[in-house]
């Protein structure tokens, strides 16, 4: 039999190539571990993206909300002086105010806008702006005696201090 130059013995290509196909194996382990890490971490920075674009994209809605609302909220405001000084008026005209009041009061709670800052509260200074002090020794100390201006809150963010009279 012809052996031909391109076939080597079958013993000299174990030898000599086992050791390059062994080399060549790792650095193909080596090269398919690199690519998995890269899109593990590719993969793993999409989802802090997608739940970050997310965030923002309910803190725009939330500062747009809570920006519109405060240019409402001194109508609300202006009802609710009205009431009280409506002592004198006549029952139909205390009745559609009340109906004013009840209707953006509502309309505040369906967009998740809540009031804070009642008589009888105890005074948080993350929440109330005290503006005037009263001692009185029947009154526990640090409770609100007078409210000047309701706060308002967006889901756990302030949207307006409350202005208020605190005892002791």
């Amino acid at each position: 039999m012809v052996e031909s130059k391109t076939e080597k013995p079958l013993n000299e290509l174990n030898e000599n190539n086992i050791k390059e196909l062994e080399e060549k194996i790792e650095n193909l382990k080596s090269d398919i571990e690199k690519q998995k890490d890269q899109f593990l971490r590719l993969a793993a920075e999409y989802d802090n993206y997608r739940k970050r674009s997310e965030r923002n994209k309910l803190s725009i809605y939330d500062d747009a909300t809570a920006n519109a609302i405060v240019a409402i909220l001194p109508i609300a405001d202006c009802i609710e002086k009205a009431i009280e000084s409506s002592s004198g008026a006549d029952a139909e005209y205390k009745k559609g105010l009340s109906m004013l009041n009840d209707q953006i009061t509502s309309s505040l709670l369906s967009l998740h806008i809540e009031s804070f800052g009642n008589v009888g509260d105890k005074f948080d200074p993350e929440i109330h702006n005290a503006i005037s002090h009263i001692q009185d020794e029947e009154l526990d100390e640090s409770v609100i005696t007078q409210v000047f201006q309701k706060g308002y809150k967006l889901n756990n963010k302030i949207i307006r201090h409350a202005m208020v009279a605190v005892a002791n």
